[in-house]
């Protein structure tokens, strides 16, 4: 896929940057994401997607012989305590042993188990985690796991756009440990569509490959390589784009 940003000012020069850092490589057999490496499979939309696109026999799964979640942390890979569900945890006695955290850290998230409700207005990813879980929950595990998925910072993410169920688990259990451990008892899954997929999914060429895929899918006559736009002015209701090439849009 072929990327140009026109202009060479700063927020010319941020993207084309920013294009580098988000890219893939395959080293030794493994194909490396340097962008978002999956999506959640609890939203419908992106596997509703790949089924129009037809290539859903391209997704894959976390394989459960390896799920082991690590995370990078002042020298050393930390393992991520068994039973925590993206954000929280489930069962108290692995994240209690963690590393990861440090013990004010684990007793600042277990204090969502008695801290009362938000408003239940939207806010950020980022101010979620850190009032329900605290700043070591966003800093060791939200922020790490959600660069996958959106490459972005939580404090910039939508909390009701990005990760709903987290949101309404506030709202209908109070505590997110409390709503995760009951949506564990009511659901083998939680937070999957179903047993074939697990929560985290990706395309089997990397992410890319949705990109291109849906890039082929647009109609020749709607889409215009290598033309540099040298006007646009409003004509009615409509926009009227006009390329130094001599064709208008």
């Amino acid at each position: 896929m072929k990327l140009v940003v026109v202009g060479g000012g700063i927020a010319g020069l941020s993207a084309a940057h920013r294009a580098v850092e988000v890219a893939r490589e395959r080293a030794d057999g493994f194909l490396v994401e340097a962008g978002p490496d999956s999506f959640l499979s609890e939203k419908p939309w992106a596997l509703a997607l790949c089924r129009r696109l037809g290539i859903e026999d391209r997704l894959v799964r976390t394989d459960d012989r390896f799920r082991k979640v690590f995370v990078w942390y002042r020298g050393r890979l930390h393992p991520l305590p068994d039973g925590f569900q993206l954000l929280a945890p489930t069962t108290l006695l692995p994240f209690a042993a963690s590393s990861l955290f440090s013990v004010p850290g684990k007793l600042r998230v277990a204090l969502d188990l008695v801290l009362p409700r938000g408003s239940g207005d939207d806010e950020s990813l980022g101010a979620f985690v850190r009032r329900r879980l605290g700043a070591q929950a966003l800093e060791r595990v939200a922020q790490p796991l959600v660069a996958g998925i959106y490459t972005a910072d939580p404090d910039d993410l939508s909390l009701m756009a990005t990760m709903p169920r987290f949101l309404e688990l506030e709202r209908n259990d109070r505590s997110v440990i409390l709503g995760l451990r009951r949506a564990l008892r009511r659901t083998p899954l939680p937070g999957t569509s179903g047993a074939r997929w697990s929560l985290f999914v990706s395309v089997a060429g990397g992410m890319e490959e949705l990109v291109t895929t849906l890039a082929a899918r647009l109609p020749a006559d709607a889409v215009a390589l290598e033309h540099r736009v040298s006007a646009l002015e409003r004509v009615g209701e409509r926009w009227r784009v006009a390329t130094a090439e001599g064709c208008a849009f």
